[in-house]
């Protein structure tokens, strides 16, 4: 339950700082934080044993509600990604000349690939010919989603230092948002990597039976 307080804490600080409706750049760190740090956390989370609110459902099921979900989190995406660039249209000012908007862009290009990814990952039979393993292609996606929602981490934090979120928040607000968003990048990371990440296995000896193995074995010690 700590994975969803931090998730629903980050996004509606986000959303209180930016009060939407009060202009029209309002829309962009709100759309945002409900598309990156509510909806595609969530849809990363339901795989989770630990995190995941349906934990006994069936994989295929969990598949599926995973995919809607990244679905709807890059709907919003995109929406609050038109918004800022219309707004910048409006006000005549540059495009992607911060760091937080090329990481931006970088990170919204990443997503609509890795989303490309997880549709050949769930129709696999149209790269078929391609000869890549389904354990393969789950290991590429997942890798791919942890780097795309460190692409996302990284991104939110060059926000949190804008001129913008420093003028509208500050002191307890400002770290809670640091903090809770510290929360769900450390969270996926652990998901992913104890999930996939191949696990180091200790070979142990066969025991010694019969009173032959017991010669044998006297003889390689000699």
């Amino acid at each position: 339950m700590v994975a969803h307080f931090a998730a629903l804490a980050f996004t509606g600080c986000i959303i209180y700082v930016a009060w939407p409706g009060s202009s029209l750049f309002s829309w962009h760190p709100t759309l945002m934080a409900i598309a990156m740090g509510l909806l595609m956390f969530e849809a990363i989370t339901v795989f989770s044993p630990s995190s995941s609110l349906i934990v006994s459902w069936q994989r295929s099921t969990k598949a599926n509600i995973h995919g809607f979900m990244i679905a709807a989190s890059m709907c919003a995406a995109i929406a609050g990604f038109i918004v800022i660039y219309y707004n910048k249209e409006l006000n005549n000012k540059e495009h992607f000349t911060t760091w937080h908007g090329t990481m931006g862009l970088i990170t919204f290009v990443w997503a609509c690939v890795q989303c490309t990814g997880g549709v050949l990952l769930k129709y696999n039979w149209l790269i078929s010919s391609w000869k890549i393993r389904l354990a393969d292609m789950k290991l590429y996606h997942a890798t791919a989603g942890l780097c795309a929602f460190t692409f996302v981490s990284v991104t939110i934090v060059l926000a949190l230092f804008s001129d913008w979120f420093n003028s509208v928040a500050m002191g307890t607000t400002w770290w809670g948002a640091f903090a809770t968003l510290g929360c769900l990048s450390l969270m996926v990371m652990q998901q992913i990597t104890t999930a996939y990440l191949p696990q180091s296995r200790i070979i142990k000896p066969k025991p010694i039976t019969s009173k032959q193995d017991k010669r044998k074995e006297r003889k390689k010690q000699k």
